[in-house]
């Protein structure tokens, strides 16, 4: 799918990098901060987490392979002040490497897509949610509605649900769908999903239609909202409980 409102390879290489920088930033102001929204963790644990999909993703687009991921040795991530300056440098290597890269070059990945350009829009809301967390995490309360820009939220939305909701790097997703129907009406712009199971697999419309419950606000919280980080910034209408349940089919 064509990335929305016109986002190319440059948007989202620019965003990795600055949503990187962000959580760097975040890391050396709190990184024994909790994460709200990944219960247990501290921004340490976060940092270690997003640095190791940044590594791995390096390394798949550097082999090229095409036929699975390279075998990577595991890697001792150093401890509490020092995990930021960790996770800077595997930020680093990812940019850089995205940078070096086209984005039609063949990769393996775990969708039927098999191309970098697959990482770069990957990499761009993976590191969009995290961020939101690590900045949540040291000044709590951040507002959801405010968090990503709207050309990128749209971008995440169409994303998460045809990726993310379908695709693990273990294989196909199926059967882990609501029977309820799920609306979702951007508010700052054009915008409008129905999520609904069909037999085990996911079906979206974009298209205006009632939902057994509807979510209203901006395109950002509607984006955190499927990434599993609550309902902040959005009006709701129907069954609150299919609410929670299309919520919990986050990756």
């Amino acid at each position: 799918m064509v990335p929305a409102e016109g986002l190319t390879t440059t948007d989202y290489l620019e965003a990795i990098t600055d949503d990187g920088n962000r959580l760097t930033a975040a890391g050396r102001v709190a990184v024994e901060a909790p994460v709200e929204h990944c219960p247990g963790w501290t921004v340490e644990d976060l940092l270690d987490h997003v640095a190791g999909v940044y590594r791995f993703v390096a390394a798949i687009v550097t082999s090229g392979a095409a036929d699975g991921p390279p075998r990577l040795e595991p890697e001792n991530a150093p401890s509490g002040a020092a995990m930021v300056d960790y996770f800077a440098d595997k930020h680093y290597a990812l940019v850089t490497t995205l940078g070096a890269t086209d984005a039609d070059a063949p990769v393996w990945t775990w969708t039927p897509r098999n191309d970098a350009g697959y990482f770069f829009r990957r990499m761009t809301h993976e590191s969009a949610v995290h961020r939101f967390d690590a900045e949540n995490a040291v000044s709590p309360g951040m507002d959801p509605a405010a968090a990503v820009s709207g050309p990128l939220a749209v971008d995440g939305i169409n994303e998460v649900t045809e990726v993310g909701m379908r695709f693990s790097v273990k294989g196909p997703r199926s059967n882990c769908y609501p029977k309820g129907t799920l609306h979702l009406h951007r508010t700052d712009g054009e915008g409008e999903w129905l999520l609904a199971d069909a037999g085990g697999s996911l079906d979206v419309r974009l298209e205006h239609a009632k939902g057994d419950v509807a979510l209203r606000g901006p395109a950002s919280a509607l984006f955190l909202y499927l990434w599993g980080r609550g309902r902040a910034g959005l009006e709701l209408f129907g069954d609150e409980s299919v609410a929670d349940a299309w919520a919990e089919v986050a990756p």
